[in-house]
C-alpha cells in the first residue's frame, strides 16, 4: 500500500483520487461539514425533483416488526436497476448522505429505496423492542419483502457507517434468503464497534462521544414517548458517555449480558465475510475518527472484497469542494458503471 493521497488495495479498477482542496483537507471539517451548510442546500436543490416521485412504503421484517423506507423513481415507471440505501447510526433517509447520494442515482438512471433502520427516522411508535445493532434478520427479511413487492431486475445496496455494516452482513448472512444483490458499496462501515467505542470515549473525540450520547438520548426519549412502558427516561440525564450507556442498556434490552460479546455479535472482522453472495466494496479513511483505519486489517481475505482506503475524507465526509459535492457519489457511480 503505497502512501499516497488515494489508497487502494485488492481493487479490481481504478479508483478516481480524492483529493479535497487545501482548506477542506481537516478530517473534522470533512466530518462536520458533510451535514451542514452548503452541502445540506445542494443536497436539497438536488433531490428536490424528484420529491414529487416519492413514496412510503411500510416493509413486513418478520416476527411482528415494520420497518420504513422511501422509494423513488426517475420517471413514472420503474427502471431496472434499484440502489437500496441504509444509514448510519441515529441517521435516516433524511440524511445529507442519503438524499446527496439517491439524487446522484437518480440522476444517473437509477431509482432508489432509503430505508430507515428501527426506532430511525421517526418509526419509533412501530416496534415496541428498542433498537440494537444485532438486528440483521429483520434488516434482511425487510429487503426480501421489498424485493417481493417492487421486483426490480437488479439491485445494489449502499451502506454508510454502521450502514455499511449492516450492509455487508447482509451480503454475507443472506445465501439460504431469497435477497438478490449485485453489489454491496460501504463507506466507512463499522467493522468491529469495540474500536469505534474507544475511540469515541477517548478525550481527543470527546466532541463525537458527546454527539451521540445526546442522539441516542433523544432517540429513547421518543421511545418513552410510545411505549411508556419503558420507564428509563428519568435516567437518562445521568449518563455521560457512550460506555456509561452502553454498560446500561445492553444488558437490560438485547440478549447479551456483556458489552464485549454485544460488540462482537454484529463485528465483521475474522472470518465473518469469508463468503458473500456478491462483490462489496469498502471505502475508509486513514483520519476516519470514528472507525479506526486498522480494522481493515481485520477483514477476511474474501476475493469478493474490494478495499480502498484513502488519506482524507474523515467519517462519511469525502467533500470534494466547499459546494458541498462528494467524491463518495462519484465512486459509487464508477463502481456501478464499472462493474456491470
Amino acid at each position: 500500500m503505497s502512501n499516497t493521497n488515494s489508497l487502494a488495495t485488492k481493487n479490481p479498477t481504478p479508483v478516481i483520487p480524492f483529493e479535497p482542496p487545501f482548506g477542506l483537507r481537516n478530517a473534522h471539517f470533512q466530518t462536520v461539514l458533510s451535514s451542514q451548510g452548503p452541502r445540506k442546500k445542494n443536497r436539497d436543490r438536488r433531490f428536490a425533483e424528484f420529491e414529487a416521485r416519492q413514496t412510503e412504503i411500510i416493509l413486513n421484517a418478520g416476527d411482528g416488526i415494520s420497518l420504513v423506507g422511501h422509494h423513488n423513481t426517475v420517471t413514472e415507471q420503474q427502471t431496472s436497476h434499484l440502489v437500496i440505501l441504509i444509514h448510519g447510526w441515529e441517521g435516516s433517509h433524511e440524511s445529507t448522505y442519503m438524499k446527496s447520494m439517491a439524487a446522484s442515482m437518480l440522476k444517473a438512471g437509477y431509482d432508489t429505496f432509503r430505508l430507515n433502520l428501527r426506532d430511525h427516522g421517526d418509526t419509533h411508535h412501530l416496534n415496541k423492542g428498542v433498537f440494537n445493532s444485532t438486528l440483521i434478520e429483520e434488516v434482511m427479511n425487510a429487503i426480501v419483502d421489498l424485493q417481493s413487492r417492487l421486483n426490480y431486475r437488479r439491485y445494489t445496496l449502499v451502506g454508510f457507517s454502521l450502514g455499511g455494516n449492516f450492509s455487508l452482513r447482509v451480503a454475507a448472512n443472506a445465501h439460504d434468503k431469497e435477497i438478490s444483490l449485485e453489489r454491496v458499496i460501504a463507506f466507512c462501515p463499522v467493522v468491529h464497534a469495540a474500536q469505534s467505542n474507544l475511540v469515541l470515549n477517548s478525550k481527543k473525540n470527546r466532541l463525537y462521544g458527546k454527539y451521540f450520547v445526546r442522539k441516542w438520548r433523544r432517540s429513547l426519549r421518543k421511545k418513552c414517548e410510545y411505549w411508556p412502558e419503558y420507564q428509563f427516561c428519568a435516567e437518562l440525564d445521568k449518563y455521560k458517555t457512550l460506555d456509561e450507556m452502553n454498560e446500561a442498556f445492553i444488558p437490560r434490552y438485547t440478549q447479551y449480558q456483556q458489552v464485549a460479546t454485544y460488540f462482537d455479535a454484529y463485528a465483521i472482522d475474522g472470518e465473518k465475510l469469508a463468503k458473500t453472495i456478491c462483490p462489496c466494496y469498502l471505502h475508509f479513511a486513514k483520519d476516519d475518527m470514528i472507525i479506526p483505519v486498522e480494522g481493515v486489517e481485520l477483514l477476511s481475505d474474501n476475493p469478493d472484497l474490494h478495499v480502498t482506503v484513502t488519506a482524507r475524507g474523515g467519517h462519511c465526509g469525502y467533500l470534494m469542494n466547499w459546494r458541498g459535492d462528494s467524491w463518495q457519489d462519484i465512486r459509487a457511480l464508477q463502481i456501478m458503471q464499472e462493474s456491470n
